[in-house]
């Protein structure tokens, strides 16, 4: 399974608009991957995680052909991680597909059923829905997926397990600490990842909000994973999603620390397989 990531910022990106913050201005000084947009990450060229307002962007920049990409799994309806306006292109009159092309089916909480249904009827056949309830294996192409509940600010919002022949990724991305109910489910389960990803929005600092997680909630989570059985020292964490306001959260500063802890840092391209 290889995972390339497209996006790694929060939801205003990274240098934000309209900031003049000091970690802003280094990035932009410093340039390359120090610069991030907003998250989407591609699994085996074919499928993808979020459709976020930055999806042109991605495609062109790295050479995607969107016409490969079968599937999209939404972790929640927030517009920097489900822009669905873009989804209209496949209707009459924007685009030219092949005629035996098989479309795109979005995947996700029932949250995304309403904002998807005016552009499905629309899109010539091209485009589907399919909504899937936490705790309920589902099959996706090659995937077997399971969605589990996140602490976020929408009304469902999910992280992923994704699991391909022998291989098994936690796409924990866009949650504070996970509920309790995803932690049973996870004790339970007898999984075993072999790589997982979680939210960093908050750079090196803890958080008073509940919604994302700093480099303390990191640890903390997975101690708890290594304690539950869940991950051992063949598993890889990778540190995604991060904003400005995160302490030491340009990539520069922050690759050092988190390599300390035992984490790989996230950029834009960067590609891993397991």
């Amino acid at each position: 399974m290889k995972i390339k990531f497209l996006g790694t910022a929060a939801a205003e990106a990274f240098p934000a608009m309209f900031c003049d913050c000091e970690n802003c201005k280094k990035a932009k000084a410093l340039g390359g991957i120090n610069i991030r947009t907003r998250s989407q990450t591609l699994i085996d060229n074919n499928l993808f995680i979020d459709y976020p307002c930055d999806t042109y962007y991605h495609v062109i920049t790295h050479n995607i052909n969107l016409l490969d990409v079968k599937n999209v799994l939404i972790t929640h309806i927030h517009d920097d991680h489900f822009y669905p306006n873009d989804l209209n292109w496949m209707a009459r009159g924007f685009s030219c597909p092949p005629e035996d092309w098989q479309g795109i089916t979005v995947h996700g909480s029932c949250d995304i059923e309403s904002p998807l249904s005016e552009i499905v009827a629309n899109s010539r056949g091209f485009l589907r829905c399919e909504s899937h309830p936490a705790f309920e294996p589902f099959y996706v192409g090659d995937y077997k997926v399971t969605a589990l509940k996140a602490t976020h600010g929408t009304e469902n919002p999910y992280i992923y397990v994704i699991a391909k022949e022998n291989k098994t990724l936690l796409y924990a991305q866009d949650t504070g600490l996970l509920p309790e109910e995803t932690w049973e489910y996870l004790k339970n389960s007898g999984l075993y990842f072999d790589a997982v990803v979680m939210d960093c929005t908050a750079g090196t600092t803890d958080i008073s909000y509940s919604s994302h997680m700093g480099l303390p909630r990191n640890i903390k989570t997975r101690d708890e994973m290594f304690a539950c059985g869940l991950v051992d020292g063949n598993t890889k964490f990778i540190l995604n999603h991060f904003s400005h306001n995160g302490g030491d959260a340009v990539y520069d500063d922050f690759v050092p620390i988190a390599k300390e802890n035992g984490f790989i840092t996230s950029y834009e391209g960067l590609e891993i397989e397991i």
